[in-house]
C-alpha cells in the first residue's frame, strides 16, 4: 500500500510518497530535503538533487507544494519521472544494509552510469562483481560475471546500471561499494564481500 508523507519546509508543504514499508525512508528523505534547503538555499521547481543511486526532482505541483519525483526506472529514466518513490528508497535502503554489513564507506553509483557484464552473469545463479576503478565521466568501474566458467571477450557487454532493475535488481544492493572490493551473489543473496586485501569482510545484517 502506498502512503504519502509530507513535511513543512520553509513556506512549502514537501511530499513523498512511497511503498508503506519504506515510510521510514520516507522520512529520512524529507529531513534530508529541510537540511538541503537549510544549506542550499530555496529549492526551486524542477532542481535535482543526488540522493545516493539516485536523482531526485523538486516538482511544484501547485503553489505551496512541492512534490518529490524519481525517475521512472521501469521504462525510461532519461526522459520519464513518478511520484512514487519506493524503487529510489528501497535499493537505496539496500546498498545502506550491505554498506553496513560490511564496515564500508560507499562510492555512489548512479543510475546512468555504466558497467560491464558478460550476458552470461545476467542468467546466472552465482555471479561476482568487481570494482576495479574510481566512478568517472558516467562509468562506474563495475564489472558484473559468473562466478563459475570462462568468459569471452565477445561476450562482454555494457550496459546502464539501470537496466539492472529489470533483469537482476538484486545486484543493485552491492553497486555502492567502493573501488577495490568484491561481491559475490548466490541469487538474491550477498554471499561474501573480499575488501581490497582479499579479506571477507560480509557480515549480513539480517
Amino acid at each position: 500500500m502506498l502512503v504519502t508523507k509530507t513535511k513543512t519546509i520553509g513556506s512549502r508543504l514537501f511530499s513523498v510518497t512511497c511503498e508503506e514499508i519504506l515510510e521510514t525512508q520516507g522520512e529520512f528523505l524529507l529531513n534530508l530535503f529541510e537540511d538541503t534547503e537549510a544549506k542550499a538555499g530555496f529549492l526551486e521547481d524542477g532542481m535535482k538533487i543526488q540522493v545516493g543511486w539516485s536523482i531526485l526532482f523538486v516538482h511544484e505541483k501547485e503553489e505551496g507544494h512541492v512534490q518529490i519525483l524519481a525517475p521512472d526506472y521501469k521504462s525510461d529514466p532519461f526522459s520519464r519521472t513518478i511520484d512514487d518513490l519506493s524503487v529510489t528508497l528501497s535499493v537505496q535502503l539496500a546498498q545502506n544494509n550491505v554498506l553496513k554489513g560490511t564496515g564500508t564507506t560507499g562510492e555512489a553509483t548512479l543510475f546512468q552510469d555504466t558497467l560491464i557484464a558478460s550476458e552470461k552473469a545476467l542468467n546466472a545463479d552465482r555471479v561476482y562483481l568487481e570494482r576495479t576503478e574510481h566512478r568517472q565521466g558516467g562509468i562506474s568501474g563495475w564489472y558484473l560475471g559468473p562466478a563459475e566458467g570462462q568468459v569471452e571477450q565477445e561476450e562482454l557487454r555494457r550496459y546502464y546500471v539501470f537496466q539492472l532493475f529489470n533483469t537482476r535488481p538484486e545486484i543493485l544492493q552491492v553497486l555502492a561499494l567502493p573501488k577495490g572490493y568484491i561481491a559475490v551473489l548466490d541469487g538474491e543473496k550477498v554471499e561474501a564481500v573480499l575488501d581490497p586485501e582479499d579479506r571477507n569482510v560480509w557480515r549480513s545484517t539480517l
